[in-house]
């Protein structure tokens, strides 16, 4: 203690800047040759793609190529456009797209669930080299910063593309499709659905591990980029109060709802006292099954039923906002839920709302879906 606190003469160096990364032209040249031979191209985007987003949906346009994400890149392309789509979509569209435009995504999903096969063609654009290689090789890979590698694309793309159908039809009719078989996960939308219709177009969606969160990556609508903030790749159990905290510091005049579980609450509990000292407005909802839900039911559906460590003895949480001097409210229903949103961000504060909930129909089916692609030969 006593070194620390002796005073030392030191040259504080400022911020260095970063090293623009040139865009290599005859990569996307390439990549535009590929794209417009294509006649059922798909879009995956990813967290490293949202300063892209423009130039993202103009291609998308020109292509007339659905755009889906899974977490990160979400409201890349706002969820009302008719070539956004989830990633059930995506999975469908999997099975005879031939040639994908990946965008600082780690397409992770596409390729190790839903296969590959030496049809399909990707196109890969990603800042970091390592990222390129993994799975599979792509057949063009571009390494550069998206917006700059997608603005020079979308300038030489129409050389190599004529017009193009609108395949806003087949777009309706699979999200349609898509929706008949979400109906097996009513609980989670349900809520979803008094999320979204009580957050603000420009509020900021903070996604927890929980079992509404990973249903929301199928089915939470986002309009812009950074309003749908995920642990992503990591998928950290517990950050979502804190997570928030820090989003709603940075973005004071936008209203920002976390949602976690019981269990991963508990991880950061205290960080209430944070947005309680630096009256940090943000608003958690705490979905409470009384258990870490995901495990158990892994547990039920691989070991015969029987369960440990995934039992769970939490405070009122009610009573636990009151005791931090915030406002804590309960709702047992979507409707109920709604009322306690509009009465939540009306209030301006932290607010700490629980609503009650049994175990949850099980979305991973329909999200890590098995192979629809045969493996590349070789």
């Amino acid at each position: 203690m006593d070194v620390w606190a002796q005073p030392a003469a030191v040259a504080l160096q400022g911020a260095t800047p970063g090293t623009p990364v040139p865009v290599d032209d005859d990569a996307v040249e390439r990549a535009a040759k590929l794209l417009g031979a294509a006649t059922r191209p798909l879009i995956g985007v990813g967290g490293g793609a949202v300063d892209a987003a423009g130039h993202i949906a103009a291609i998308a346009q020109m292509l007339q190529a659905p755009v889906a994400s899974h977490r990160m890149g979400r409201g890349v392309l706002d969820s009302r456009h008719e070539l956004s789509v989830f990633m059930t979509e995506a999975y469908r569209l999997w099975e005879t797209t031939d040639v994908v435009l990946a965008v600082g995504t780690r397409l992770q999903t596409q390729q190790m669930n839903w296969g590959l096969d030496d049809a399909l063609k990707i196109v890969r654009v990603d800042i970091d080299p390592e990222e390129h290689g993994r799975v599979r090789k792509p057949d063009v890979g571009i390494v550069g910063e998206a917006a700059s590698v997608m603005a020079r694309l979308r300038e030489v793309l129409p050389k190599h593309i004529g017009k193009r159908d609108s395949r806003g039809d087949e777009m309706r009719k699979l999200k349609a499709e898509s929706a008949a078989k979400h109906a097996r996960l009513a609980p989670q939308l349900a809520f979803i659905d008094a999320l979204r219709s009580e957050l603000p177009d420009n509020g900021i969606y903070v996604e927890e591990l929980t079992q509404v969160g990973y249903v929301s990556r199928l089915a939470f609508p986002t309009y812009s980029p950074r309003t749908y903030i995920s642990t992503g790749y990591q998928g950290t159990l517990g950050w979502g109060v804190a997570a928030a905290i820090g989003v709603k510091a940075a973005r004071p005049e936008a209203p920002v709802l976390a949602i976690c579980g019981d269990g991963g609450f508990m991880f950061n509990v205290q960080e209430l006292s944070t947005a309680v000292r630096h009256k940090i407005g943000v608003v958690v909802v705490v979905f409470n099954d009384g258990a870490f839900g995901n495990v158990m039911r892994i547990q039920k559906q691989s070991y015969g039923n029987r369960t440990i460590g995934v039992d769970l003895a939490n405070p009122d949480f009610v009573k636990l906002a009151d005791s931090f001097g915030i406002m804590g409210l309960r709702a047992r229903t979507p409707d109920e839920l709604r009322a306690a949103l509009r009465k939540a961000f009306a209030d301006g504060g932290p607010v700490l709302i629980e609503v009650p909930v049994g175990e949850m129909p099980d979305p991973w089916p329909l999200i890590m879906l098995p192979r629809v692609r045969p493996a590349k030969a070789g």
